[in-house]
């Protein structure tokens, strides 16, 4: 097989090639003899310094951060085009290193205020881990922050790097303190296409417009995008880079069955011929899909004879912190993990860490968390249903970009040369095709949006905006200050909406707490529930008010008192990945921002101060104090993974007036052995951390 011989696309002919290296018996020896066309190919990851073309070549392409790593030709590439252009956008697929590359560019450009901003909490702990952990001694010089501190004042003139999710920057008391950027980052970019569902994209645009007219230089990271429709509207037009470069192929294998209720069966013999050696991950659409896969399949097969050490110690914590039937309690007891992001971060992190590292727990349950960048080191996914979390039209909006992106999370450079999707189709599922992966979005900012109009101030032409506003007797400087971006206008509205439905029951509700001595609050929350939610729920409310109480109890007792109350059967892993998603996110953010604007609403109406003191007492002082609202450093330490019910205990040893994570990573290492009854994930975490 010679190049001369083969007219056709690149890639294609890299994945020739690719695919000669992964057949061969010795990869290495196949490597030499191929040399010359894996180097013409810029599959230089492979030739190495197997002809003399390449020996030149990477004696100018090893990198910085790691000397045992030699950059690709198209990774030399987007450093070239990040120091030449102000502004990006690169497109690459997955498997390209598009993280490292820019990793590689800071540790040789040193620019001195580095802003990365990424989706989910996890990318912010997969970034940490390649700046303080892995590349330690090259990431030195700068101090690394995860939050940003209304108390502090941070010094510009030094070496920084603020690694952020999107909503910690958008707000107006945030992301004025970050007053000089020399290189900005932006990670999943795509988020920024419009849409109206989602509050989250509303923040993410409002973050790159607030920081991109600060930063010197920005780059956008995304894969599969065709391109940016209308860049020339954005105040510093980016250049846009694609590049349909990858070191490793992907291959699909549909499994096609006739009836629904076939998926789990076909899945379990997939796997059966995949055995335990090669890493694989089972993608399910929902946490109700995982848990019913558990309990219907999983929970069919032999416990390990022995586990290693480290799951031991976190099934033994997890029985008595959570409960001993909880769906992955029983999955690790049977050799599989289990990764969604409704889970305690430090738990997704450990679920990570025991895929990537232990040949003994090869397979991983996960959902939709896949799509949010996070790199694992998969040979297969086996993908049981085209849908995503939270979707009722389930594979209609599963497109071929999302499809691509979990296909994409297959195949690892240095260690899968070749990675395999495995696609459960049934009738009504759709047929992908990767050329319809490849889409052209339109930034919202960009895009005809009320949200970024009444953010810009150009609100003349919105007049439900403007009635609104007179509803309230509230101008539009109020407005911006009080609400801000962070909720989209239509949130607001059906928030009022709901407030007004339900205003005559919720005075009635605190002034109660006036009038009868030791009154307790489930119906208040209850009613803030209903204008949260626009409905009714009976479990919900009831389990908020627990997860309210600054006893901080344990999840076990709160689930063995909601069965014991019960008057009905209850299905044990509803209630507690329930209580999972309540107290790892919706009551922090969901619940606690809309009970703030049922607070602004009731005093907009003249309500008396007593009863929004009431408010606050019962509702929002507890939520403030059992999250660590006001906090940094405790939120900090939350981020980066500690169990909440161990944050006290630490931050009495380590105090909480550290400077950034660097300063944290060696408080901590100075202080482990002073650090008693902390649970084992904490500890786990923090043995990881430093």
């Amino acid at each position: 097989m010679r190049l001369n011989e083969i007219n056709a696309d690149a890639q294609v002919i890299r994945d020739m090639y690719i695919r000669a290296l992964d057949s061969a018996d010795n990869a290495s020896q196949k490597a030499k003899e191929l040399a010359d066309d894996l180097f013409a190919l810029d599959l230089t990851v492979y030739s190495r310094t197997y002809s003399f073309d390449s020996i030149f070549y990477n004696s100018f392409a090893q990198s910085v951060i790691d000397d045992s790593i030699f950059l690709h030709p198209e990774q030399m590439n987007i450093i070239n085009e990040i120091e030449e252009n102000d502004a990006l956008i690169i497109s690459a697929p997955t498997s390209f290193g598009k993280t490292f590359s820019v990793f590689e560019y800071i540790a040789r450009k040193r620019p001195q205020n580095v802003v990365l901003v990424v989706p989910t909490l996890a990318l912010v702990d997969e970034y940490l881990k390649k700046i303080i952990k892995k590349y330690r001694s090259v990431f030195s010089q700068y101090k690394i922050h995860t939050n940003l501190n209304e108390d502090k004042v941070y010094d510009f003139n030094s070496n920084n790097i603020f690694v952020l999710t999107h909503d910690r920057v958008v707000n107006e008391t945030s992301y004025t303190l970050i007053k000089k950027i020399d290189l900005m980052i932006i990670d999943e970019v795509y988020k920024l296409e419009k849409d109206l569902s989602n509050d989250r994209v509303l923040i993410l645009n409002l973050a790159y417009l607030h920081l991109s007219k600060i930063a010197k230089k920005y780059v956008l990271l995304a894969p599969f995008i065709k391109d940016v429709e209308d860049k020339e509207k954005l105040e510093k037009k980016p250049k846009f880079y694609k590049s349909s470069f990858s070191p490793v192929v992907n291959d699909i294998v549909i499994r096609e069955i006739i009836n629904e209720k076939d998926r789990n069966n076909e899945c379990k013999r997939i796997l059966a011929e995949l055995g335990n050696k090669e890493k694989t991950l089972i993608y399910f659409p929902t946490v109700t899909g995982i848990y019913k896969f558990v309990n219907g399949v999983v929970l069919n097969e032999p416990m390990l004879y022995e586990y290693p050490n480290e799951v031991n110690e976190f099934l033994n914590w997890a029985r008595e912190e959570i409960h001993e039937e909880w769906y992955l309690v029983k999955a690790l007891e049977r050799g599989y993990l289990v990764h969604n992001g409704q889970l305690p971060i430090g738990i997704r992190l450990l679920q990570m860490d025991l895929f990537d590292n232990v040949d003994d727990y090869s397979r991983m349950i996960c959902t939709s968390t896949l799509l949010e960048g996070v790199n694992t080191t998969a040979k297969n996914i086996i993908i049981t249903k085209p849908s995503r979390m939270g979707q009722k039209n389930n594979a209609s909006s599963f497109t071929a970009f999302d499809f691509y992106n979990l296909v994409g999370r297959t195949g690892r450079l240095y260690q899968h040369f070749l990675g395999v999707a495995y696609y459960i189709k049934a009738p009504i599922d759709p047929e992908y095709r990767k050329e319809d992966a490849l889409r052209s979005i339109k930034f919202e900012l960009t895009d005809d949006s009320m949200d970024m109009d009444i953010q810009n101030g150009d609100i003349d032409k919105h007049q439900e905006f403007i009635n609104f506003l007179e509803k309230l007797n509230m101008d539009y400087e109020e407005y911006m200050s009080r609400i801000g971006g962070k909720p989209r206008f239509l949130t607001v509205s059906n928030t009022y909406d709901n407030y007004l439905a339900k205003k005559k029951e919720l005075l009635n509700e605190l002034n109660n707490f006036t009038l009868i001595a030791k009154y307790g609050r489930q119906n208040l929350i209850n009613i803030l529930y209903y204008i949260t939610e626009g409905k009714d729920n009976k479990l919900e409310p009831v389990l908020i008010n627990e997860l309210i109480n600054k006893q901080r109890k344990k999840i076990k007792t709160i689930i063995n008192k909601t069965i014991e109350k019960s008057q009905k059967p209850q299905n044990i892993d509803y209630i507690i990945t329930t209580i999972i998603r309540l107290k790892s996110s919706y009551i922090e953010y969901k619940f606690y921002s809309r009970v703030l604007l049922t607070r602004l609403f009731l005093e907009k109406d003249g309500v008396d101060d007593k009863l929004l003191s009431i408010l606050d007492e019962k509702i929002l002082n507890p939520i403030e104090y059992i999250y660590f609202s006001s906090s940094k450093s405790k939120k900090m330490l939350i981020d980066l993974g500690i169990y909440e019910r161990d944050i006290k205990k630490i931050i009495r040893v380590i105090g909480e007036d550290f400077e950034d994570t660097n300063d944290l990573r060696k408080r901590l290492a100075q202080n482990i052995n002073k650090l008693k009854g902390i649970s084992y994930l904490s500890r786990y975490i923090i043995r990881k951390l430093i």
